[in-house]
Order: C-alpha cells, then sequence, then structure tokens
C-alpha cells in the first residue's frame, strides 16, 4: 500500500554518485520495585548467518495458522534485500563486543529509507534504497568507506549541518579509530573535515580499551535553530580510582544496593582519578549554523565526564519548550539533565526520581501510558536466575527501566507494572505501533560475549547471554507486556546492538532492522495482514534549513471528538548505537474515516499549527505555515 506516500525525484547532487557506480565495568543499584521473572523467557532456536560475497537465499515456510487481524507477522530478508556484508570479521568479543550501529535516513531524497553501517576492521557500508526494500552499497562512491587502516567505526548519524539542503554524516571511532565529520558537497560526494569544523580530540591513547564512542546524537540544544552534536564515550576509566569501591560476596542478594552506594560515593567525591587516568572523549558541540562547532561541555555545565555513558536521548520531558537530555550509563551513572533556557544544564535525577538502573544502555523517548507526557524506556542487564549476580560491585541483575513521566519534572517506576524488566543483556529499543491496532508494542534486541577473558562465576554469568532472544512485547488484556516475538517470527539470538524501526517499503508497516556483533544484518520485513489504518508524518520547515526536518516537534493527532489526543515527537535518536528516521508513526486500528485534527507544536513557536480531516494510510508531510 502506497497511498499518499510523497515521492521526490532523484536530486542532482546524487545524480553523480549513482553514475560512478568486559572488560565490561558495571554497576548497581537498588531497584525501586522487586525484581520479577518478567515475560518471554522462552529461548528460541535459530541465529542469522554470517554473511558471503554469494549469499544463497533460502526459502522460508510459513507453517503457522494463518494470521488474524492484529496479528504481528515478521520475516527475515536482509540476503535477499542486498544486506549480505558482516559488521566484523574480527570475532570481537569482550569489552570490544558492545559495538554494532546503524543509521536510518533518506539520504538521496528521493522519499525512502536509506541505512549507513559503520563497521570494524573492514569498511563501513552506505546503502541506498530504490523505494521497494533493495538495498545496493554506495559508500565507495560517495566516500564514507572510511580510511582502511582504521580500526573501525561505532555509531553514526545523519544532519545537515550548515543548512545547505544536503545531509552530512558523523561516525564514531571505535577502539583506536578516531571520530569523523564527512560533508556533503551537493553531488552526493562526501569529504572529511572534522578538524576544519572545529570537532577535535586528542589522539586516541594507544593503550587501554581505546575510544569506545558509543553514542551519537543531534538536537537543536540552544533554539537557535541549528542542529547540535552530543558524542558519548563509555568512559570505563571514570571507575579508575585510588579508592575501590569494597569487595562483594558472590551471590549476595545485598550486592546490588551496596554497589550502588558505593558508586555514589564516588560521584559525592567527584570520582577521584588515578594518576595518568585518560581524560573523557564525551562532548556537547553547538553548531554555529555555518557548519563550525565549538565544544561547550563546560559552559553548559553539563558533567559528562562522571558518566559511563552509551546513549543519549534528547527531549522536552518538563514541556518548557527547551530540549533536556536523558543519558544511559554504566556503573550507576545514568543520568538526566534539565535545560535551563538554553543556557546550561540541571542534573535533575535525583530530584525526578530516575537514575535506578545499573546497566543502562539503550534508550528511548514515548509516551507508554497514553497521557501525552514522555516517559523514558532503559535497558539493562537481567539475570534469568535470582540472586545469581556477580561478586563485581560494578555488575547488576536487575534489569531494565520504564519510568513514567508524572508531570512537574516527577516520574514513576512502571517496570514490573508492564511487565519490562527482564529482556536479557539489553540493547537497542524501539516503542512503535507494529501492527497499527493503536497499541504500542517494545522490541529490544540483547546479548553479550564476554570471551575467553571471563573466569569463575563472573563466565558463569555471562555464558547466560550468549544466546539471548530479541524481545518482542505488545500488550495482553490486562495491560501488561507479553513477549510474541518467536510466534511473529522473530527468532534472532545473535548479540545485537543497533536496532532501528522504519518502512523500508513504503508499504505503511514498521519493519525492523537488527545489527549483531560479527554477523551480517537481520532485516525483518512487517508481513502483519494490513487489517488496520495508519498515518506517518514528517515535517518540512523551508524557513528553517538547519533544522528542516522540525526535530524537536510535538504533535497530537486526535482522531475525532471522542478521542483523546495521540502525542509524539520528532526526533532521531535513542535506542542504541541508532538513528531512526525523523517520523512519526501512528497505528489507527480500525478506524476508517478522516482524523478530525493534526497540531503541530513547531520547536520555539507557542502558536500550534493545525490541520483537520486528514485522510488514513498515507505518509503525510506537514509543511510549515508562515502565517501560524
Amino acid at each position: 500500500m502506497n497511498n499518499g506516500y510523497r515521492r521526490n525525484p532523484v536530486p542532482a547532487w546524487l545524480a553523480g554518485a549513482l553514475l560512478v557506480g568486559v572488560l565490561i565495568i558495571t554497576g548497581a543499584c537498588s531497584a525501586d520495585d522487586e525484581a520479577s521473572p518478567g515475560a518471554g523467557q522462552d529461548q528460541p532456536s535459530g541465529t542469522g548467518d554470517a554473511g558471503t560475497q554469494e549469499p544463497s537465499v533460502e526459502t522460508v515456510t510459513d507453517d503457522r495458522p494463518p494470521a488474524q487481524p492484529g496479528d504481528l507477522r515478521f520475516t527475515e530478508v536482509a540476503a535477499e534485500a542486498g544486506l549480505d556484508e558482516a559488521h566484523s570479521d574480527l570475532g570481537l568479543e569482550a569489552d570490544s563486543s558492545m559495538t554494532s550501529g546503524a543509521a536510518v535516513a533518506d539520504v538521496d531524497g528521493d522519499g525512502d529509507e536509506d541505512i549507513f553501517l559503520p563497521r570494524v576492521g573492514k569498511s563501513n557500508a552506505l546503502y541506498l534504497n530504490d523505494g521497494s526494500g533493495n538495498f545496493a552499497d554506495v559508500a565507495q562512491q560517495a566516500g564514507v568507506a572510511g580510511p582502511s587502516e582504521r580500526f573501525g567505526s561505532s555509531a553514526a548519524v545523519f544532519f545537515d549541518i550548515e543548512g545547505d539542503g544536503d545531509p552530512d554524516l558523523f561516525v564514531t571511532g571505535f577502539g583506536q579509530g578516531g571520530n569523523e565529520l564527512f560533508v556533503n558537497d551537493g553531488t552526493g560526494s562526501f569529504s572529511e573535515e572534522s578538524g576544519e569544523r572545529g570537532l577535535v580530540w586528542d589522539p586516541v591513547p594507544q593503550a587501554g580499551i581505546g575510544s569506545h564512542t558509543h553514542g551519537v546524537s543531534v538536537a537543536d540544544v540552544d533554539g537557535d535553530g541549528h542542529m547540535d552534536l552530543l558524542v558519548l564515550q563509555w568512559y570505563a576509566h571514570l571507575f579508575d580510582t585510588t579508592d575501590p569501591a569494597p569487595e562483594q560476596t558472590p551471590g549476595d542478594d545485598s550486592a546490588s544496593a551496596s554497589a550502588c552506594e558505593a558508586s555514589a560515593a564516588l560521584r559525592a567525591e567527584g570520582f577521584p582519578s588515578a594518576p595518568g587516568t585518560p581524560a573523557s572523549r564525551s562532548r556537547l558541540f553547538l553548531n554555529d549554523g555555518n557548519g563550525a562547532f565549538a565544544d561547550a561541555t563546560d559552559e553548559m555545565e553539563l558533567p559528562l565526564d562522571e558518566i559511563v555513558a552509551f546513549t543519549g536521548s534528547f527531549a522536552d520531558f518538563d514541556g518548557d519548550g527547551w530540549q533536556d537530555l536523558a543519558i544511559t550509563g554504566d556503573g550507576c551513572t545514568s543520568r538526566l539533565f534539565r535545560n535551563i533556557d538554553g543556557q546550561r544544564f540541571e542534573d535533575a535525577t535525583e530530584a525526578a526520581g530516575v537514575g535506578t538502573d545499573e546497566n543502562g544502555m539503550g534508550s528511548v523517548v514515548r509516551d507508554v501510558n497514553g497521557d501525552g507526557l514522555p516517559d523514558w524506556f532503559i535497558t539493562s542487564i537481567s539475570k534469568l536466575t535470582p540472586g545469581e549476580c556477580p561478586g563485581n560491585p560494578f555488575a547488576g541483575c536487575s534489569g531494565n527501566r520504564l519510568y513514567l513521566n508524572e508531570g512537574a519534572g516527577r516520574f514513576s517506576d512502571g517496570t514490573d507494572r508492564y511487565g519490562v524488566r527482564d529482556s536479557g543483556w539489553g540493547w537497542g529499543t524501539a516503542i512503535e505501533d507494529f501492527n497499527n491496532d493503536g497499541n504500542l508494542e517494545i522490541v529490544v534486541t540483547n546479548g553479550y560475549d564476554g570471551g575467553e577473558g571471563s573466569v569463575g562465576q563472573q563466565a558463569e554469568y555471562e555464558q547466560e547471554f550468549l544466546e539471548d532472544p530479541t524481545r518482542l512485547w505488545a500488550l495482553d488484556d490486562d495491560g501488561v507486556y507479553r513477549d510474541l516475538a518467536q510466534a511473529a517470527g522473530i527468532s534472532d539470538v545473535s548479540i545485537g546492538h543497533a536496532l532501528v524501526p522504519f518502512d523500508m517499503d513504503a508499504d505503511g508497516d514498521l519493519d525492523i532492522l537488527i545489527v549483531p556483533l560479527n554477523d551480517r544484518p537481520l532485516l525483518y520485513r512487517n508481513d502483519t495482514p494490513e487489517d488496520f489504518s495508519w498515518l506517518t508524518i514528517g515535517l518540512d520547515d523551508p524557513a528553517n534549513p538547519g533544522n528542516r526536518w522540525g526535530d524537536g516537534a510535538r504533535i497530537e493527532v486526535t482522531p475525532d471528538a471522542d478521542s483523546a489526543a495521540v502525542v509524539g515527537w520528532i526526533t532521531t535518536g535513542g535506542s542504541y548505537e541508532s538513528q531512526k528516521p525523523p517520523l512519526l508513526h501512528l497505528g489507527l486500528g480500525e478506524r476508517s474515516e478522516p482524523v478530525a485534527r493534526i497540531e503541530v507544536h513547531w520547536p520555539g513557536d507557542p502558536t500550534p499549527q493545525v490541520l483537520t480531516d486528514v485522510a488514513l494510510d498515507q505518509r503525510l508531510v506537514i509543511t510549515r505555515s508562515q502565517t501560524g
């Protein structure tokens, strides 16, 4: 189905290109509510095979009963879609096993979503979509493959740094690899200009774990209409302290609380570092509008060197019009920062009632309970067998967190209320309506390989996550999430990191991209029966070219006079080492009449733009009205 899907001709800038051809150091905090076994602990069989140059596509026989309305159905089609190259051939493990990223965006301006895959030990890939979900790699022609001598890339994000209408690309380094900014010249050719643009770091130390920059996000932090850049390092050196945490007894149920207390004590002391500890590489860069960046980390009062950071998510959590910042972090270091008038950030973690996750990794912001407020879901580590956390004082087992926004800057813990604590060793995640029935599902990809260096109880602890299944949670009649992944056809047990929901074939339902460690991507095509209506909304602000897609906008969709508004936000961040398209997808169930009202609250504008009687089953691009 392709109703209303806007197609643009291939722009001139692309035509030329087409012609050319652990040590895991984790923390433990006490859980706000009791850990429960959670849903979906069955271990499905099957795993994605490593890609080859000439993949053989095996026909999948679906012997499940015919799907009923709303039944979720997915088919893995990566190889036949052209995604047949493995993320890495190096057999990454332990502290090197936390990366395999993805960025999905409309790179060539033709109306469909393309895929950039950072790689380790080999060239990056830029897959252009032909509109029907078939992909071809043009990274070499475009100049974004990366130098062959670098160890690797981890995360990536597309954004227009100078507002010239062409998407540029920032890629974070992994291991000894450096961060890179690829600037689009308007013809589909990119050049590396990080130094010229002010994105400068000291060289990666040649010893230790390297850069480990897993997080990259963009947002208009200071409200000037230009996209700013946040880069986050898994700064495990934070715990290279002269005053180590106390030893714990293996299997001690009190380890979780005492370890979090140890982390809090180090924070109170300012995390005193041992001599020779490398400085943090986490930075917030402000954009001057011409594509030049300045490090504003200290100016904005962001203590990023106190976070073992993974993922940054921007959202207006308190409704004051400014983009706040939520960061997941290992070692009880997840933090929530309130944006104060675009001038500075204020740590609101304790006051907000968040930060109880021990090993925050993935992150997604969505209105889960339908009250119009942005909630925060964090993936973490949950041990299937209670009371068997390892003795490591920075290793926790209490699982994910779902923080429900109560307004006025406060959150409550709804983790167990919704049954989403246990997904295993969680990484990338998304909260979307995959079957268009009007209810949100939660998908989480999981797994960890500690390698041969792990011994004793730590090795036994990690062994449980080697074949950790992807979870697809759907609400049951009691309002609790239950795992339907295997029934839906998602049998992935690889170690997945990036997870991106997007409509690869423009048929009105969201497909799922997962990028596993050391393996080829997994592309789950959504084959759920087209029983329900939908609407996908994108924004276009011609007068604000630095943020033309309306990042940070709040959208309220009111189906009819008897329905409450469904609220969402335009953003590209979240998940883990992932970028998603700047679109809001809504399922509208059995509705057949047009949507009564859509309000777009553009960034910085107190007066919403209103549309009425909007047709269903279309990808709608709303152009900003210049008359209000």
